[in-house]
């Protein structure tokens, strides 16, 4: 099997300017190279850079998978967005780089074994803002999604502050993530148990309020601003309140309750069992939806079954491949209306009829051979 590398970095804040993009062209001089963004897919070579540097040095989220299994998502934050509690926990599929002005976050996959191609990539990279956002605002439930997958996988990981997050309730995001790195959801479930139960920390998510922020500007923030402005053309919401930040984001404070393997152990059999009883429900309640549209389609077509028939006419009478597909796929349906309103009968009769007219159409009569 030849090797295949797919790399996507994408710039969120702001834009590349001239010089950023030949530094990036001299990396790759085949990449797809725009204002905000970069994409490159390798056949037998790689990229001539180390992709945290690049994403470090350039972009805010980037995605690289390889057809041996390797998935790396990357995530850059401003310096001091997560506290470092929340970050020294021991786990294969987290690493963590930090500069004076960044933190960078790779969530990695070293065997993942399911099919994996382009555009299950672009449709993850799609989610990656999202979970940027959340991070940036406070909602940390992405570090405890990567706890919880050290732990299910057998790994030795060091206790990481509780703070009351509501993981009953996740974004789809969050779900597209957990589906990726393969968090099981029973675990996630019994985490929340456990916040119920015990003693945690408020989460302090920030809810951004842009009167209260423009009231608290001095004339010197604004004019860092619009010099800012007339310098990119644009500033975003996230690049603007890092230039007036008064204080660091991560104030460090101290922790009284934490979240171990000893403390969430008592609640995994029972959410495992809620977990498996939640979704025999939600399956059952899937199959009830699906034979409920099935049924008022055969309702339908019953009730349309002149025309049908006169379709499936039709379409043989077109006298070639597709059409006969057509014509079968008609009388298909027919067939199965018919039993769902127990009137095969009267389908039997007309079946003989269509039959009769159209005998000398083999090729018609071998798509209809389970019917005769």
């Amino acid at each position: 099997m030849s090797e295949y590398q797919y790399y996507k970095f994408e710039r969120l804040d702001g834009y590349l300017d001239a010089k950023a993009r030949q530094a990036l062209r001299a990396i790759s001089s085949r990449a797809e190279i725009s204002a905000t963004s970069f994409q490159i897919v390798y056949n037998y070579s790689d990229l001539k850079a180390e992709p945290h540097q690049v994403m470090l040095r350039y972009f805010d989220i980037g995605f690289y998978y390889a057809n041996w299994g390797s998935i790396d998502a990357y995530i850059k934050l401003p310096a001091g967005t997560l506290p470092d509690a929340l970050l020294g926990f021991s786990s294969d599929g987290l690493h963590v780089h930090e500069n004076d002005e960044w933190q960078l976050l790779i969530f990695s996959l070293e065997e993942y074994d399911e099919y994996f191609d382009d555009e299950n990539a672009e449709d993850f990279f799609q989610h990656l803002a999202s979970l940027r956002s959340e991070l940036i605002q406070g909602n940390w439930q992405l570090l405890y999604f990567m706890w919880l997958r050290a732990l299910d996988i057998g790994d030795d990981v060091d206790a990481i502050p509780l703070i009351n997050f509501d993981f009953n309730h996740i974004s789809d995001e969050l779900r597209a993530f957990a589906q990726l790195y393969d968090v099981p959801f029973a675990l996630i479930k019994a985490l929340a148990m456990t916040l119920a139960a015990l003693p945690s920390h408020q989460a302090k998510q920030a809810q951004f309020q842009i009167d209260a922020w423009l009231s608290n500007l001095t004339d010197a923030d604004k004019n860092t601003l619009i010099s800012a402005i007339f310098k990119q053309g644009q500033l975003t919401r996230q690049q603007a309140l890092a230039m007036t930040q008064k204080e660091s984001v991560n104030t460090e404070e101290t922790y009284r309750y934490w979240l171990t393997p000893d403390t969430i152990e008592p609640y995994i059999e029972t959410a495992q069992s809620l977990f498996q009883q939640e979704q025999a429900e939600a399956r059952a309640k899937k199959l009830a939806i699906e034979k409920a549209a099935k049924e008022k389609t055969l309702a339908d077509i019953y009730n349309q079954r002149e025309r049908r028939w006169q379709q499936a006419q039709e379409q043989a009478d077109r006298t070639c491949a597709s059409g006969y597909d057509y014509a079968s796929h008609y009388l298909h349906q027919l067939f199965e209306a018919y039993q769902f309103s127990a009137d095969e009968a009267a389908f039997d009769q007309r079946f003989k009829q269509f039959i009769a007219a159209n005998n000398s159409r083999k090729a018609l009569l071998n798509r209809l051979s389970d019917l005769l």
